[in-house]
């Protein structure tokens, strides 16, 4: 017990460095394109979310702090601005930049109490496995159906309830709360309900668009500018049987679907009527153990029309070769390629 104890403590001392070192380097300059990537991949870890997001409202907390009545007893003699103007006088560290370093030097060292945090739940996070699907219901009542390999995080407060869709796909039932708005967010979409039902997917990498499709109430979907994610841009209200995609901040016109076929997935059936075939091969993906690729970019956006069952999804490549002008090839690993070919007559 004590060795799983340490290996805990070992890990979260390592996140909270790594925590500090990527907020202090974000405050000094802008990252570069694969520093970039990089701090995007390790924010995808729910750990690492955290910890980065706790740095985070504990310097805005700091500045709002400084910047109010309080602000002048932190600079009595034995307040906080004891740390500022030595890190000014070594540093060169301006009193705003300061309290975000200070921030992290008391973190560093366990000092940081604050009591009206600690009444803010933690993020939830919850996740479903490959080839798997799973129900969660919420606090509010609300439920959650998450698609195979697919995930995740809630933050419910008084004042607003919130739920991130870190991959894969979720079908939201929503039980109404006029006083507290329900929020999804996924990549670049921001979702914002009262109460309704309505199914969210988000694409492959190389594809990234999220999908929205209602089955019944109103939603209003608006993208979320990449380089100001705190902001929206664009934003359309869409209505039982009503679908929009978010492709980098870009809202799809609209289309109409059946509503009565929102989110089939979830009793195994996959439908697709003029797709990519790289959203068709996504979905199977979370379904099958040895993942399938498309070997070039112009077969990506291939348009299919098929459908399946999840427990179809390893024959699915054998479908695909029959039907469309490609050659499936299976390497050692168990790993399938689609590459194009040509349809036998």
């Amino acid at each position: 017990m004590t060795t799983g104890n340490s290996h805990l403590q070992t890990d979260f001392r390592r996140v909270e460095a790594e925590a500090r070192e990527w907020f202090m380097l974000r405050g000094e300059r802008s990252l570069t394109s694969d520093e970039q990537s990089a701090f995007d991949e390790w924010m995808q870890q729910v750990n690492n979310r955290g910890a980065y997001q706790r740095l985070e409202q504990i310097d805005r907390s700091l500045a709002a702090l400084a910047a109010g009545p309080e602000g002048a007893r932190l600079r009595q003699p034995g307040g906080l601005s004891r740390w500022l103007d030595k890190l000014n006088n070594y540093f060169g560290i301006t009193p705003v930049t300061g309290l975000a370093f200070a921030c992290t030097l008391m973190l560093a060292v366990g000092l940081v109490y604050v009591a009206p945090w600690q009444s803010e739940p933690a993020p939830q996070a919850y996740a479903a496995e490959l080839a798997q699907q799973r129900t969660v219901t919420l606090d509010d009542g609300s439920r959650v159906t998450l698609g195979g390999d697919s995930a995740v995080e809630v933050a419910f407060s008084d004042a607003r309830r919130s739920v991130k869709l870190l991959r894969g796909q979720a079908f939201f039932e929503v039980s109404k709360d006029s006083a507290r708005p329900f929020y999804v967010g996924a990549r670049d979409a921001e979702i914002r309900v009262v109460g309704t039902r309505f199914d969210v997917r988000t694409g492959s990498t190389l594809h990234p668009a999220v999908k929205v499709t209602v089955e019944e109430g109103i939603v209003d979907v608006a993208s979320r500018p990449t380089a100001t994610p705190d902001s929206s841009g664009p934003m359309v209200r869409l209505v039982a049987g009503q679908q929009v995609s978010v492709d980098q901040s870009r809202l799809s016109r609209v289309t109409t679907v059946d509503a009565n076929q929102v989110a089939g997935w979830r009793q195994g059936k996959f439908s697709y009527h003029d797709a990519p075939l790289s959203e068709v091969v996504a979905d199977a993906n979370r379904y099958r153990k040895n993942r399938i690729v498309i070997g070039t970019r112009e077969l990506e956006n291939l348009r299919v029309t098929t459908a399946f069952r999840a427990d179809q999804a390893d024959t699915l490549v054998a479908m695909l070769e029959q039907s469309l002008p490609v050659r499936v090839f299976k390497e050692p690993d168990g790993r399938v390629v689609i590459w194009p070919g040509t349809v036998e007559e």
